[in-house]
């Protein structure tokens, strides 16, 4: 729910002239970093995101001041105000703007910790729209080629921008995948409890084999491409169907529900100062 009111207040603070550019936002697909960041060894394992980064990097941080800062261009964020929403380095986290840009950091990475005989493996979040760069292909042979120790996930919500994956891409990730005899998990982000499973199973096996592995995780975008998207291409009932199956619903069934409410009512508030906090800010200068 962090992750979600954050978002959400992203749009506010836009229409209030608080942030400049663009934004994507993960209303819907929050779960997926939550349980990846749950995995991770923080001293040893490197992580590299995507342009739909701030579920990932609140995920990784718990901290959204730091990202309420950065995206307003204020010296208190991760990277002085000078990343904006989508160029964010923190610790062994980092992501840029580029479709698919960073599996090829992330190869790079993990063949320097196989010269090296580091410890840890390396993550790369990706979207389903990026599998069709040539870069990307590239760099899933290469892991395969060396045996690198590299884990995908996939966040595959069926649509590069405004076009459904069956429109776009030819064939199936997993036959691409397995072609290249990289390990391939398919699973589904509305439940939570299988998601979480598959997750751990595709860490232990990169960790194990020292392998790559591609989880293609099955989700849906609750919110536009990016902010200016009205979302038109989906039907109502495309809409209306991702929304019974969100898992923030599925997993406030397991809880009482006035406790929902209080965890709601807290984190509206932490959101609300983290805001506020960040809008009295100094922001950077540029010499």
């Amino acid at each position: 729910m962090k992750i979600r009111l954050f978002e959400k207040r992203i749009e506010d603070e836009f229409s209030l002239g608080k942030m400049r550019g663009t934004t994507h936002g993960c209303i819907g697909q929050e779960i997926i970093p939550v349980f990846v960041m749950e995995q991770i060894n923080r001293d040893t394992d490197y992580i590299t995101g995507t342009h739909r980064c701030h579920g990932q990097v609140l995920a990784y941080t718990d901290d959204m001041y730091s990202l309420a800062c950065e995206m307003m261009g204020k010296q208190d964020g991760f990277v002085n105000g000078l990343g904006g929403s989508q160029h964010i380095k923190i610790g062994n986290y980092i992501t840029n703007g580029i479709t698919g840009g960073m599996i090829t950091v992330a190869s790079g990475i993990a063949m320097g910790k196989k010269k090296n005989c580091d410890s840890g493996i390396v993550i790369a979040f990706a979207g389903d729209g990026g599998f069709n760069e040539g870069y990307v292909q590239e760099s899933l042979n290469l892991a395969s080629n060396y045996e690198l120790p590299l884990l995908i996930i996939c966040e595959n919500n069926g649509y590069a921008m405004s076009t459904p994956t069956q429109e776009y891409s030819a064939g199936s990730f997993k036959a691409r995948v397995e072609a290249l005899n990289i390990r391939y998990i398919e699973t589904t982000s509305t439940l939570p409890d299988v998601l979480e499973q598959d997750i751990i199973k595709g860490f232990s096996y990169v960790r194990n084999e020292e392998k790559p592995c591609f989880i293609d995780v099955h989700t849906a975008r609750l919110c536009g491409h990016s902010k200016s998207d009205s979302m038109e291409y989906m039907s109502d009932e495309e809409k209306e169907n991702n929304m019974k199956s969100d898992p923030i619903l599925w997993l406030a069934k397991k809880i009482d529900s006035n406790e929902v409410e209080m965890i709601n009512e807290r984190i509206a508030k932490e959101v609300d100062d983290a805001f506020l906090n960040a809008t009295n800010c100094r922001e950077i200068t540029l010499d």
